[in-house]
């Protein structure tokens, strides 16, 4: 079989837009694919990178060492015990507060101070407002007690203003809280750290894990 010369060329000029029409349309469909990779790169950005920093400080606000009752430890077969050398138990009482303060341009939404410590708890502590968000450059401030007892005489008595009850040098607070898109950040205070106290996660820790299941 035979093609004029005429054929031939419709022939390779028809497959030669062919191949470009092909070319064209997929460039046209990587077009679109980058095109909505770059419009989705700010929504990704912002709902899983951009976010808020809430620093945790914990500052000590006196507190006071209250004798309670004598100890049967003292020797009562004299009917008296010694005012100067008498055993007693103490209630010592510190008093702290932590401060939140938001370090970042972005709003924190429904902070939460789910667990603040690990082994000893605060006696006492002021509730976070969870429906109040802290905005840029806020500080929020919490007021917060914790108390123990001991047996000894009164001038062996621990000076609360000297020092720092000895279970928190087991103390973690975490505060977990959210961007505007709904994602869910972690600040991890450690108390004893001497040179990162403040730890910035994107996933709850752990160990705060197991204490929630529990």
């Amino acid at each position: 079989m035979h093609f004029s010369v005429a054929v031939l060329a419709k022939a390779k000029k028809d497959l030669a837009n062919s191949e470009l029409t092909k070319r064209n349309h997929m460039e046209w469909i990587i077009g679109i694919i980058v095109t909505v990779i770059i419009a989705l790169v700010p929504y990704f950005k912002s709902k899983y990178f951009s976010r808020p920093e809430i620093t945790i400080e914990v500052i000590s606000d006196g507190g006071i060492s209250s004798p309670m009752w004598l100890s049967n430890n003292n020797d009562f077969s004299d009917g008296f015990v010694d005012d100067r050398t008498a055993i007693r138990i103490f209630e010592l009482k510190w008093k702290f507060k932590i401060v939140l303060r938001n370090n970042s341009d972005l709003t924190a939404f429904y902070p939460e101070l789910d667990f603040y410590s690990i082994g000893q708890d605060f006696m006492k502590i002021e509730k976070i407002n969870r429906l109040q968000p802290i905005k840029s450059a806020e500080t929020l401030t919490l007021k917060a007690e914790y108390k123990e007892f001991e047996e000894t005489t009164g001038d062996k008595r621990t000076r609360i203003g000297e020092n720092r009850p000895s279970e928190f040098e087991n103390l973690s607070i975490l505060l977990s809280y959210e961007n505007s898109k709904k994602r869910r950040f972690y600040t991890i205070f450690n108390y004893s750290s001497k040179t990162e106290k403040n730890k910035f996660l994107n996933e709850i820790p752990k160990e705060f894990k197991i204490i929630k299941n529990q």
